[in-house]
């Protein structure tokens, strides 16, 4: 009992699909002859549904070795030789049962009819005709049957494998979130402690906010990073804060641009997504001897987030070493967004920029 209550649910829905599809073909005979007699159980040939049951047992059996022997071979070991030679060897044994029971039956009703009309001659002759293409026709439809079983099997099969693909999909996903996370944390807050360890002799207060604000930032990447959404308002709150104690590590050469509101009402956004391209614009966009740029924007318009982010580009030797990766950030898009979303990478000559445009979305659409 236990292990059928731990069933996969793939196996459960099949089997329960089977079950009323074999249950719709036992009930068929009664409604058949209900609808003949148009009377009740008690003028029923019982004789006549007996005989089609009978036979539809054996479809019966010959599905259920078929399904749960000779499929699995095929279906998930790629025995195909084994699932051949198996099928072959069914069909034959059907034929062969089906022909000794349509035999007798035959062989039964010929001998009512020649004590009944005396027409041993014509019988015998018909007998074996009869049995013959009733043979066909159920050779013919208990290989419907086999292909029958064999699409619904691989429907469920790719149904499985799917879900299989989402999950792992989803492992992967979180799997980059948390190398994402890892990439955030070692370089930019052992700067910014480096920053703050500088301040403490020379401005204690603004040491002390630093400190208030890098401790914000690693709750949000602690607890609001495991979540699959979170409110943009927050992911808009860690942007200032990163940027804010960015600039106290640059001079005035770097000019930096932050156009995000201080409040979003409404919309959620998958954490640490849009920091990614923030990070990057810093890390690879600021020369400490010449000038450099960075703009941010954030914008909600139209039911549609947009985000914008143009850095200049400097030399090897000038940038920092490291960054988080775009590929990352491509997948985790095509994977939460997939076909919804816009984003526009141009790498020139002098300048990097991302345009992004995803679709506004709030807890209850998710």
């Amino acid at each position: 009992m236990i292990n059928l209550l731990r069933k996969p649910t793939r196996t459960y829905k099949e089997n329960i699909v089977y079950f009323l599809l074999w249950l719709l073909v036992f009930a068929i005979p009664m409604a058949t002859m209900s609808f003949r007699t148009n009377s009740n159980f008690e003028n029923y040939n019982w004789t006549h549904i007996l005989n089609v049951w009978t036979i539809t047992l054996m479809f019966l059996c010959a599905f259920l070795v078929h399904n749960f022997v000779l499929l699995p071979q095929i279906v998930y070991r790629r025995w195909r030789s084994r699932y051949v030679l198996g099928t072959i060897v069914l069909m034959a044994a059907f034929a062969f049962v089906q022909y000794l029971f349509h035999t007798v039956v035959a062989m039964n009703a010929s001998t009512m009819v020649v004590q009944l009309e005396n027409l041993e001659d014509t019988v015998i002759r018909n007998q074996t005709d009869i049995v013959s293409q009733v043979l066909v026709v159920n050779m013919f439809i208990l290989v419907l049957m086999f292909g029958m079983n064999f699409g619904v099997k691989l429907f469920f099969k790719s149904d499985e494998d799917q879900q299989k693909l989402c999950d792992l999909q989803e492992k992967n996903l979180e799997q980059q979130l948390a190398n994402l996370k890892y990439q955030i944390n070692p370089h930019f807050f052992m700067n910014t402690l480096n920053n703050i360890h500088a301040l403490v002799d020379i401005d204690p207060e603004k040491a002390k906010w630093a400190i208030i604000v890098m401790s914000k930032m690693m709750r949000y990447i602690l607890y609001e990073g495991n979540h699959t959404f979170i409110p943009l308002q927050k992911e808009s709150d860690f942007i200032h804060s990163f940027v804010s104690l960015m600039r106290m590590r640059y001079t005035e050469k770097v000019s930096i641009k932050l156009d995000v509101p201080e409040h979003f009402s409404v919309g959620e956004i998958p954490p640490l997504l849009l920091i990614c391209f923030v990070g990057n614009a810093f890390k690879h966009g600021v020369s400490y001897r010449h000038e450099s740029t960075i703009d941010i924007s954030l914008a909600v318009e139209n039911d549609t987030i947009k985000f914008r982010c143009i850095n200049s580009k400097v030399s090897e030797s000038d940038a920092e070493k490291g960054g988080m990766g775009l590929e990352s950030v491509h997948q985790r898009l095509n994977l939460i967004y997939p076909n919804h979303h816009t984003l526009v990478v141009e790498d020139r000559e002098d300048t990097f920029s991302v345009w992004l445009e995803l679709p506004l979305t709030n807890r209850k659409d998710n």
